[in-house]
């Protein structure tokens, strides 16, 4: 009998558990989308936590503005000098909008530049973006975390795909990769519809029907997650429109129009302030990353305090609090953005173009048509988010998702297309992103 259990012990220790997993997965190919499904239920919670204290910190940020402007004008270059330098000495690619970051590292080769991949899309990068973005924002970045969101749930997908790499033969990283951003659109907007558009549009043109299931099932589990958390709610609530006429495409293609050139000359100063501060900053990229701070802190002492964050609050004080645009709001996150992108600090553009979108929208609305403020202000968002995304499609359905509001599709859809139209003519093809 002791023999007998002997030669047990022995077979067990001998018996190859990985291969008899890799068998039954074989067998049943429908398990491999469980560490997508783990993956998108890490995202939804991160999205959720980073969100969160993301919008604390612009509260707080705002008040100290307010309150302490004197002690804010130093308090600003300290928090862009820290948040820059941890992005340059850390991890140089958590720098500036995590959408460009991911839409880059799909392009590269598995094999022959897996370095690159694993040093935009690990783990310590996406601590240091989540540091870096707070910081920034502290100290008066205009940036949004949204683009963030993407790169995070990009850097969150990768990492589970390699741990379970020892079940299954490691698989092309670009699913994971196209998986988690739009998963990350999803929970960063609570808008799954926008996330699936987002991987056809921007994402994967050319590989999303290779594994469009997993792509699906983790975009609804992250959504889901991350509604669960912050309960059923949309982004922007039920904005009051009226009857949307065929009066509303022409507005639609004026205000596209409009925002459309807002951001062409939004890329053409982008890349003017570009080379001019690299020109008197060659080397010093903290210290530019200082100045731009104290400029920032400058803008929300002395021009307006909703400057800092990407600008969300001020997109629901349009549509849900009777606020209206104005210029000098429209020019502080105009230069603010721009500046805020060229610190190396981490922040997206997501938001910040939804968030100038709106007050074209609005400010629009005052001279045509001010009974149709809202349907103005959606139609502006849609319009700019467009033009700086070159995704026409994912910011018109981030809009109507965010909302509610169906029957704007078409104003909106107008918006997006004449927006983008008007913006490569004046700025081309290249994306800000």
């Amino acid at each position: 009998m002791l023999e007998g259990l002997k030669r047990r012990l022995v077979q067990l220790r001998s018996f190859d558990y990985l291969k008899w997993i890799r068998e039954h997965l074989e067998m049943r190919p429908e398990l491999r989308a469980i560490p997508y499904w783990v993956a998108a239920v890490a995202v939804g919670f991160i999205a959720v936590a980073y969100s969160s204290f993301f919008s604390n910190v612009i509260e707080q940020a705002q008040a100290f503005a307010s309150t302490h402007p004197y002690f804010y004008l130093a308090w600003g270059p300290l928090c862009f000098a820290v948040a820059s330098s941890i992005v340059f000495n850390f991890a140089p690619a958590a720098g500036g909008s995590g959408v460009s970051r991911v839409t880059q590292v799909i392009q590269l080769d598995t094999e022959k530049e897996k370095a690159a991949i694993n040093a935009t899309l690990s783990l310590k990068v996406m601590f240091i973006i989540i540091a870096s973005s707070i910081i920034a924002t502290a100290g008066g970045s205009s940036l949004g975390r949204e683009g963030p969101i993407v790169q995070i749930a990009a850097c969150v997908f990768y990492f589970v795909g390699r741990q379970f790499s020892i079940l299954w033969p490691y698989q092309e990283h670009r699913s994971w990769i196209i998986a988690g951003g739009a998963a990350g659109v999803a929970a960063a907007f609570n808008t799954p519809l926008a996330g699936i558009v987002f991987v056809l549009e921007e994402l994967a043109q050319q590989h999303f029907h290779q594994f469009k299931t997993v792509v699906i099932s983790a975009v609804i589990i992250a959504g889901m997650v991350a509604q669960w958390l912050w309960g059923r709610y949309l982004f922007l609530g039920y904005p009051k429109i009226g009857p949307v006429g065929l009066s509303s495409v022409f507005h639609a293609l004026i205000v596209g129009a409009l925002c459309g050139l807002v951001a062409g000359g939004f890329e053409k100063a982008r890349s003017y302030f570009d080379i001019r501060l690299n020109r008197l900053f060659p080397s010093r990229r903290v210290l530019l990353a200082a100045f731009i701070g104290l400029i920032m802190a400058a803008i929300a002492v002395f021009f307006d305090v909703r400057t800092i964050g990407g600008g969300i609050g001020t997109i629901e004080e349009l549509l849900l609090g009777g606020g209206v645009g104005t210029w000098t709001l429209l020019a502080g996150r105009f230069f603010g953005v721009i500046l805020s992108s060229l610190s190396g600090c981490s922040g997206g553009l997501l938001a910040p173009g939804l968030s100038m979108g709106a007050l074209i929208g609005s400010l629009s609305a005052q001279y045509i048509s001010p009974i149709d403020h809202n349907l103005f202000v959606m139609v502006g968002m849609a319009g700019f988010l467009s033009a700086i995304t070159r995704a026409p499609f994912t910011a018109l359905v981030i809009v109507m998702e965010m909302t509610d509001r169906h029957s704007t599709i078409f104003p909106l859809m107008v918006a997006s297309l004449v927006a983008l139209g008007f913006n490569r003519l004046i700025a081309g093809r290249r994306w800000v992103g």
